[in-house]
């Protein structure tokens, strides 16, 4: 929806110096929960500046995606229409701010007149969001101070952001033209082992084949022949990890008929031709999941580039690029080039997205999360890292201490049920027997309640089923000795029970009328992986034996 600019660098300038600013407010907008705001025309200039999540606007009757990709200018009189219905993780700035037109000029006079147009408008991709995000920074810590010069330095910053505006604007780098640029990168990821040319991925985005090469360097970081061929290669390797295929069935599958010239183009990028690149080891992991992290620091990996949420600082400190859920994915590209792994290891929630955002940079490995158990995924990961033994040897180490968490735990408690749950939006959510069920029903072999166990029994052990649906009412139908109630912290669960005591199934619960209600953290019983594992299992120890633990009843 932007429009394209073609003043020149100095009608820019002057377009400042004939005008005033005046910032009238910043707000910081967190959409922690579903919100959709009212449809209004606006009286001020508004720029929405988004530092996290995803949404929609509805602008003038266009929906728009906002992302950290772009910035958004919008004019007095527009309508605009805020949704982060499907994604509430939703963070952004909104400054309002006035604009005045001079009017008249003499040698001692001077006129103005508040202006409601401006030469840009709309959705403009942005590509400095640091400067970008440091100036609105600045406008927001200062703007209820009450010193004019500090006024005066607010008006300063968001010059500086306009001037920067109009100029990505006048390349005529258009929301379109990026949506068409960003088919032709589709198309590349799509269609990487057939035959490609710079023409036809210039024509996708309609531009000259010059211009369009200038653009992906300057978008990509790399010329669209060194995407493609990391694409190809990425693939090629990624087929030589997993499936032991031929090398000739390999260069066949990314794109190259004759294996031979495949092998030197290998060699000529990697160094080692593709029958040596499978003796490596692979030491240099990005891992774009806590519990992949996890894994590899069980196996004595600390990966160079790794998602830190949720995860113990005694591992995530290590992390010399820290991948955070609140960076865009242009972010986490940036960090990865810097990284230069040898592979980079997902799981199948995100690796579609990943393959289309860093699938150049190199292989992304799937790890098969829901199909397969903990004990899998260990072993899985180790093969690809050269950590058979190390695998093992943990193995060894947490089968002994099960072994002595269940003497503990049978000789405090004796045979016991359990019920782990959790409150939701919809209801309750009763976990299985991987997760956050691990721990209790596989390592210390406590009881599940009937009706649970005829759910897990359809699955491989550890297998697919995380947790089933219930509501308040059917507590009771799950019966058990303990309810362990996963929360984000001890006040959330307590808010939460408040709704199950309004209940007649609770009040009549087994574990309820014998008080062993107990609360649990949700972020350290998340992780799926076998250093948090080995936590947990301390943790479920000193609850069962009465030596920890938060008793809720």
């Amino acid at each position: 929806m932007s429009m394209g600019l073609h003043n020149t660098e100095t009608d820019i300038e002057t377009l400042f110096q004939q005008s005033l600013l005046e910032v009238s407010t910043i707000e910081y907008l967190d959409y922690g929960t579903y919100r959709s705001e009212e449809s209004s025309e606006l009286d001020h200039h508004v720029l929405l500046f988004i530092v996290g999540g995803s949404g929609e606007i509805l602008l003038n009757g266009q929906m728009l995606q906002l992302s950290r990709k772009h910035a958004l200018l919008l004019l007095p009189g527009m309508k605009a229409v805020i949704n982060s219905m499907h994604q509430p993780n939703l963070k952004l700035y909104r400054v309002s701010f006035e604009l005045y037109r001079q009017s008249e000029s003499t040698s001692s006079y001077r006129g103005y007149e508040k202006e409601r147009s401006f030469p840009v408008q709309g959705q403009i991709a942005i590509h400095q969001y640091g400067l970008y995000s440091k100036l609105i920074k600045l406008i927001y810590d200062n703007h209820h101070s009450l010193d004019v010069a500090m006024k005066l330095q607010q008006s300063i910053y968001m010059y500086a952001i306009l001037r920067m505006l109009l100029k990505e604007a006048q390349s005529v780098i258009t929301i379109d033209t990026w949506n068409a640029f960003e088919q032709s990168v589709r198309y590349m990821q799509d269609a990487y082992h057939t035959d490609i040319t710079l023409d036809k991925l210039a024509d996708l985005a309609g531009l000259n084949p010059s211009y369009y090469s200038t653009l992906f360097k300057q978008k990509m970081d790399k010329s669209p022949i060194e995407y493609l061929t990391g694409l190809r290669m990425n693939r090629a390797k990624e087929l030589l990890l997993l499936s032991q295929d031929k090398i000739r069935n390999v260069a066949r599958e990314v794109g190259y008929k004759d294996e031979f010239y495949f092998s030197r183009r290998f060699k000529a990028q990697y160094g080692v031709a593709p029958s040596v690149y499978l003796k490596h080891h692979h030491s240099n992991v990005a891992s774009l999941s806590y519990a992949c992290t996890d894994h590899l620091y069980t196996l004595g990996i600390v990966p160079y580039a790794a998602r830190i949420d949720k995860g113990p600082t005694s591992i995530t400190d290590r992390v010399s690029e820290p991948l955070e859920s609140s960076q865009s994915w242009d972010i986490w590209r940036q960090k990865l080039i810097r990284a230069k792994p040898d592979m980079i290891m997902c799981k199948e929630n995100i690796s579609l997205q990943a393959r289309n955002n860093i699938g150049d940079i190199a292989p992304i490995i799937v790890i098969p999360w829901m199909q397969k158990d903990i004990f899998y995924h260990l072993q899985e990961i180790a093969q690809l890292v050269d950590k058979e033994q190390a695998a093992k040897e943990w193995r060894e180490r947490h089968e002994q201490r099960v072994e002595l968490a269940r003497k503990k735990v049978g000789a405090a408690t004796g045979s016991k049920s359990v019920v782990i749950f959790t409150f939701t939006a919809n209801g309750l959510r009763i976990y299985g027997a991987r997760n956050m069920g691990h721990v209790f029903y596989r390592s210390l072999q406590m009881h599940p309640p009937e009706k649970l166990q005829r759910q897990i029994d359809k699955h491989d052990i550890g297998t697919g089923l995380v947790w089933v649906a219930a509501s308040a009412e059917e507590i009771g139908d799950y019966e058990a000795d303990y309810l362990l109630l996963i929360a984000k912290s001890e006040q959330e669960a307590r808010a939460g029970m408040k709704q199950l005591q309004a209940t007649e199934a609770w009040l009549r619960h087994p574990a309820v009328k014998s008080g062993r209600v107990f609360f649990m953290s949700f972020n350290r019983w998340l992780i799926y992986a076998p250093d948090s594992i080995d936590r947990q299992l301390e943790e479920a120890v000193a609850l069962l034996s009465g030596s920890g633990g938060k008793q809720l009843i």
